[in-house]
């Protein structure tokens, strides 16, 4: 056998060599072990504030969650106050700022009667409404001065209190326009804002 043919049979045997190598790389069984993290789920917190236990003009308490009135003022004359100790409770998953956010007047205002109706607003930390006085708001029913600063409860998941002491009083010096004059559909809106 001549050389070059010698080099072409060593030449093809390699070649078969490698081709039935490479078959067996890739027929052979491998171990495997994946690993996963499975169950991802996100959900979103929430702030929540309720309000009840208004202690009105110093009586029993009442329970109130559904915004129902708190006042019920008839034939005041000038000089005449009523006040209302309310709870305001935050009951959120989150950090969150809450304030007295508007007094607005959604009813009727007939001769400007909510000029005349002096209020103030007062934050307390006690259910008396006598601990821990912080000015919310001075003016009256129309423009109320809202300069609360705002509360962030302490403990997250941990339902905390402010109380407000809520006062309104039909000015000593009110004009004889506003006799048989109504003021109704008060709100007084507390916002919470996660921060």
């Amino acid at each position: 056998m001549s050389q070059t043919a010698s080099l072409r049979l060593g030449a093809a045997v390699g070649g078969i060599l490698v081709a039935v190598l490479m078959v067996m790389s890739v027929s052979r069984a491998l171990f495997t072990n994946p690993t996963s993290n499975d169950a991802n789920a996100w959900s979103s917190g929430n702030v929540v504030l309720v309000n009840e236990a208004a202690l009105i003009d110093g009586g029993s308490p009442t329970f109130d969650e559904t915004g129902a009135a708190v006042f019920a003022v008839t034939d005041m004359v000038p000089g005449d106050t009523s006040s209302v100790c309310f709870e305001v409770i935050y009951e959120g998953s989150v950090d969150a700022d809450i304030l007295l956010d508007s007094v607005t007047i959604t009813g009727s205002n007939t001769n400007s009667m909510g000029a005349e109706l002096n209020l103030t607003v007062t934050r307390y930390t006690d259910v008396a409404c006598t601990v821990g006085a912080a000015a919310v708001a001075s003016g009256t029913l129309s423009t109320p001065g809202i300069t609360e600063t705002a509360w962030q409860p302490a403990t997250v998941g941990v339902d905390e209190s402010r109380y407000y002491d809520i006062t309104v009083t039909l000015d000593a010096a009110a004009p004889n326009t506003v006799q048989a004059s109504t003021v109704d559909g008060v709100e007084f809106e507390w916002l919470a804002t996660n921060n």
